[in-house]
């Protein structure tokens, strides 16, 4: 079991730091390359749409791990994705033709249009890892980071249009959008009794089933939004109550707490799997000592970027962007500290998604959510830049001590419902 975990955990981890670096490296690019006002753009347009595709995913990802008996087929999945990602959209767009977003609508449509690729690879490779075929998605997700690298270096040498370089972004992903979907079709070829068929997408008769699906996954999916929101409504607030340029800025400064999260997010994707398998199994002491295992690595990775924040933080700020982001070097440290004490107890909602306990995470997130709101909104009046990551670390603080007092007899009471129906 540990060596199939730790190989398993080394493909994802690789995988998604490729991705990482390649979102990462865009940030560079345009903040080095473009103006300040571009770069808000790009961020307001970013911090929209994740919130919304998280919320159109109801989380298929994982479900499509842990729905060993196939409760929802294959194609009512898809459908389900693919129909909320286009009424997602439509709101999007309309909003900003209405002019609630003021968002160029060339930079908005080729951000959708990469989020409906990104959204279906996402979708194929968790068909990928139902089957652990984990080394599949790392080559996919390597490749495809590789050359969104290049391509995009490649346009932002030879090219000053930001338009086009957000094309190229959206092409490869485009690319590998197809590339997925093929091995997804083969595998289903192999592994179920029929394979994949968009024929089968496409029925009608299929809406009432995914009309099913969206009752019952809704309480997750707004436990997602509200997840997304904590890295993002910094950013919508800051573009409103100062500028674009203040939500760029603090950005490109708080992507390192997602770039951390992207480790923390590998082994959580790893790990759901085997701790689906140790509940299905009624085997709770093994259950939490991986969990606690997890989070012990979570503790890790909070405080060794933590301490590089605070070592190196205004020379990492200077050499990846530029001067005046330097400046707010003090905005790293706050947000590295929310960051430690977020990835505590990331792991326990990984753990409490295991078990299916969706509607605990969902109260806890809320509780979060709303007291980053009101301490954003106080904050930022207050302290700018410093106050956003400030009011990260308030919000932080109140969901671990949620995770830390209701988890225990949530994980206690979904085992000993599930030995009665066993």
């Amino acid at each position: 079991m540990a060596k199939s975990l730790a190989r398993n955990s080394l493909y994802t981890l690789v995988a998604n730091v490729s991705v990482a670096a390649s979102n990462w490296l865009l940030l560079v690019i345009i903040a080095k390359q473009f103006d300040s006002g571009q770069l808000g753009q790009f961020v307001l347009a970013i911090s929209i749409c994740a919130p919304a595709f998280l919320f159109a995913s109801f989380k298929v990802r994982t479900l499509l791990v842990v729905d060993s008996t196939w409760q929802f087929k294959l194609e009512e999945y898809a459908l389900a994705r693919l129909l909320a990602n286009a009424i997602v959209t439509l709101v999007i767009l309309m909003s900003n033709l209405l002019g609630w977003l003021d968002l160029s609508l060339v930079s908005l449509v080729l951000v959708l249009l990469y989020k409906w690729c990104d959204a279906w690879s996402e979708f194929c490779q968790s068909y990928m890892r139902r089957l652990h075929k984990f080394e599949a998605t790392a080559l996919s997700l390597g490749l495809r980071s590789v050359i969104t690298i290049f391509s995009v270096a490649l346009v932002a040498i030879f090219s000053n249009s930001f338009e086009l370089l957000l094309a190229v972004w959206l092409l490869v992903a485009l690319a590998f959008a197809s590339i997925d979907s093929w091995f997804m079709w083969r595998l289903t070829l192999n592994n179920e009794s029929c394979a994949f068929q968009w024929l089968n997408v496409l029925q009608l008769g299929k809406l009432q089933r995914v009309l099913v699906f969206y009752r019952q996954h809704l309480t997750l999916a707004a436990a997602l939004v509200i997840s997304s929101l904590f890295v993002n409504l910094p950013n919508i607030l800051l573009s409103y109550q100062l500028n674009l340029e203040a939500a760029g800025t603090f950005a490109t400064i708080s992507y390192f707490l997602v770039a951390g999260g992207i480790l923390i997010n590998s082994l959580s994707q790893v790990g759901t799997p085997k701790l689906s398998e140790l509940y299905r199994q009624g085997n709770y002491a093994e259950f939490v000592l991986l969990v606690k295992r997890l989070c012990l690595v979570g503790v890790v990775i909070g405080i060794s970027g933590l301490v590089v924040a605070l070592l190196f933080g205004a020379y990492f700020l200077q050499i990846f962007y530029n001067q005046d982001i330097a400046r707010y070097y003090d905005v790293l440290n706050w947000v590295m500290l929310a960051a430690a004490v977020r990835y505590i107890y990331i792991f326990l909602g990984t753990a409490l998604a295991a078990v299916q306990q969706f509607h605990v995470q969902t109260k806890i997130y809320a509780t979060g959510l709303v007291t980053l709101l009101f301490a954003s909104y106080f904050l930022i009046e207050a302290n700018g830049l410093t106050g956003a990551a400030q009011a990260m670390l308030l919000a932080t603080l109140v969901e671990l001590t949620l995770f830390i007092i209701v988890s225990r007899n949530a994980l206690t009471h979904a085992f000993k419902q599930a030995r009665k129906t066993s």
